[in-house]
């Protein structure tokens, strides 16, 4: 969408970034926490309201939902209750928590993932929620926010995250104190992902040769050696293009048309 390229061009601080994501202050940026709304019945696990608890958990924490949106997770510590109750800080309607697509006979609480560093008032409207929300979020208490982001952009550019998979962000990382450099860089900086980008790919680690994995090569390899090639998304070979011929669109005029 415009909004995203837009706040991507000109570096808006990812702490801003976020909160306009989880609250939108316009419509130009709602897109995320309105999720996909499908034709005809859906499961419990496909409501707009789950898919805002698992898209910003995701996104934001390194958490998947997905398992705990259905039934408690069999991987890690999330609960049913867990996953429901953070949709609700969306749902401007009585949430029915259903088990495996069969309702339990219980209401979600609007509540997020850490009461230990502050608490959603169920008793305010769906957008004072999603602004009590965006808050915790970026709390500076929050160190996992910051953490999370960082080991993406590691990942990006070194081809295998920090903390590895991304979306499991309770996994021990390989080394825990360049994870927490790099996210109090982020946060020191302002929360310039530029400049973490920046400090990323001037390094000697990034400037090395690159080691290339030959077929049958342990890809959950827990020690980090060098940097792995891999190839680039489409986007990034789409703007390598754009640099190379100057081809670039001169303005951002791709908006993105929703159905009714």
């Amino acid at each position: 969408s415009k909004w995203l390229y837009r706040s991507l061009i000109e570096n808006k601080p990812y702490d801003q970034f976020a909160r306009e994501l989880i609250a939108p202050p316009t419509k130009e940026s709602r897109g995320f926490i309105d999720g996909i709304k499908w034709r005809g019945e859906v499961s419990a696990g496909q409501t707009v309201e789950i898919q805002f608890a698992q898209s910003v958990a995701q996104s934001f924490l390194g958490i998947n939902l997905k398992c705990a949106s259905c039934h408690d997770s069999f991987i890690d510590q999330w609960k049913l209750t867990d996953a429901y109750s953070l949709a609700a800080v969306y749902s401007n309607r009585k949430l029915d928590i259903h088990r495996c697509d069969k309702p339990t006979g219980e209401v979600a609480t609007p509540a997020w993932l850490f009461p230990e560093l502050g608490r959603i008032d169920a008793g305010l409207s769906p957008d004072a929620r999603l602004k009590q929300l965006a808050d915790l979020m970026t709390d500076h208490r929050n160190g996992r926010f910051a953490r999370t982001i960082v080991n993406r952009l590691w990942a990006q550019l070194m081809g295998r995250g920090i903390v590895h998979p991304l979306d499991a962000m309770h996994t021990e990382p390989w080394n825990e104190d360049l994870l927490d450099y790099l996210a109090n860089v982020l946060v020191e900086s302002g929360y310039d992902l530029k400049s973490v980008l920046r400090l990323i790919a001037s390094s000697d680690v990034y400037g090395a040769e690159s080691a290339v994995l030959g077929s049958g090569a342990d890809d959950d390899e827990d020690v980090f050696g060098r940097r792995r090639a891999h190839r680039m998304t489409a986007e990034q070979f789409m703007d390598a293009v754009w640099q190379l011929t100057g081809a670039g669109p001169s303005k951002i005029d791709a908006p993105v048309i929703r159905g009714k």
